[in-house]
């Protein structure tokens, strides 16, 4: 702390400073026009032990103990009436124009103590400004001042460009564009459903963007879908494989884009689930987003099993069922079954009624299919209807897979005949 004669030499300089800063600044000798937070830190540990809303009563205030008179001759009560009252950064804010006004003198001992007068750092630098990304062309590419990472604009979306996609997709990194680090992680990843893309890198394959993924568009679809009227977007390699091999989002109820066949589905583990017309309204479908798909992808995606382990129950709530899928067969579980076994450790996803009953009825498993009961360690392959015991050396690379083996009820199995 400054000796009171000190202080009150210090508030007749600054004073005299703060009215010739203020009618001629360029006449005034300085040692520095600004320091970094750390420095005027130092300055206020030395003034006022750090304490920047210190009030004691000798005339002086705040961290860096400026006098009433200085305060208000720079300008300070834009902030506060007192320097006590206004905050860290307001104090060093007034304290820059006091230093580029008069100097380190300013502060006698303190100041010189800090190396304020040797600090050359603006504490509060502007913010630069960055475009909105979302505002930004298709192609673009950004990547934020904090990170490697780079993306392309597509609609809106950035997406993910990998070392392996520059050179085959042509992207110039000599034109990327920076945006603000939170708006750059804040991008969506994929393009807004029913976008249409293809490979940056080339090839002819088109897709269409649902969720996420991107189903393949057949040459046959391109016109009879109308999907040869939309802007058609060039994406990174990496990227596109991944989203081809993602699954709609379950849930989604899909039609086919052409118009011609009037069914519904809803969408389960990558497979379309037919929607009769009763259970259309019943089962609220017809307040769920509807997204049009391509024909071909449509029909594959009706005839493709709902994935073995998948556990589903009605949609309509009206039957408390619940059933896991094995081999296109709804297998029924018992509550004991449904915790015994382990199923309530997967997501329970809602199946229209009729789809599940006929499911339900089917009498085997299609072939292929490996099941396993609690009554024993075997594990049973179905072959023809019938199930036949699998030995241990049927596993390992290159072979069977555990993981592929459906955990059902004794009573199951033990219904399927055994080959002999």
């Amino acid at each position: 702390m400054r000796s009171a004669v000190a202080r009150q030499k210090s508030a007749l300089a600054a004073t005299a400073t703060a009215l010739l800063a203020l009618a001629a600044p360029l006449l005034t000798g300085t040692e520095a026009s600004a320091a970094s937070v750390s420095t005027w830190d130092k300055v206020a540990q030395c003034e006022a032990g750090g304490n920047w809303s210190i009030n004691t009563g000798n005339g002086y205030y705040g961290g860096l103990q400026i006098s009433m008179s200085t305060w208000r001759a720079f300008g300070g009560t834009q902030y506060a009436s007192r320097p006590d009252q206004a905050t860290k950064q307001q104090q060093i804010l007034t304290g820059e124009k006091i230093l580029a006004g008069q100097g380190q003198g300013a502060w006698p001992s303190c100041g010189a103590a800090a190396g304020l007068g040797a600090d050359r750092a603006n504490p509060y630098p502007t913010a630069p400004s960055y475009p909105d990304p979302a505002s930004l062309p298709a192609g673009t590419l950004v990547k934020s001042p904090n990170g490697a990472a780079v993306k392309v604009m597509i609609s809106g979306a950035g997406i993910p460009v990998a070392s392996s996609d520059v050179t085959p997709g042509h992207y110039d990194l000599s034109k990327i564009v920076l945006v603000d680090n939170a708006a750059f992680n804040g991008l969506p990843s994929a393009p807004p459903a029913g976008t249409v893309v293809h490979d940056q890198a080339g090839g002819a394959n088109r897709y269409v963007v649902v969720d996420g993924a991107a189903l393949l568009i057949s040459a046959a679809d391109w016109t009879a879908d109308g999907y040869n009227i939309r802007a058609d977007m060039g994406v990174p390699t990496a990227w596109l494989q991944d989203a081809a091999r993602r699954t709609i989002t379950n849930g989604r109820v899909v039609m086919d884009q052409s118009g011609s066949d009037p069914a519904r589905f809803v969408m389960v583990n990558g497979s379309a689930l037919h929607i009769s017309a009763a259970e259309w309204t019943a089962n609220g479908y017809d307040t769920r987003s509807l997204m049009g798909v391509p024909t071909d992808w449509l029909k594959a995606a009706g005839t493709r099993q709902v994935p073995n382990g998948t556990v589903v129950k009605d949609a309509s709530g009206a039957d408390a069922s619940v059933y896991v899928m094995a081999g296109g067969v709804a297998v029924p579980l018992t509550y004991a079954d449904f915790t015994g076994l382990g199923h309530d450790k997967r997501p329970l996803e809602g199946a229209p009624g009729e789809w599940l009953t006929a499911a339900a009825a089917k009498a085997a498993p299609a072939d292929g299919t490996m099941l396993l009961s609690p009554e024993s360690n075997t594990v049973w392959q179905v072959t023809g209807g019938k199930k036949k015991a699998l030995t241990a050396d049927a596993f390992g690379p290159g072979k069977l897979s555990f993981d592929d083996v459906v955990s059902v009820p004794t009573a199951f199995t033990a219904k399927l005949p055994t080959a002999v």
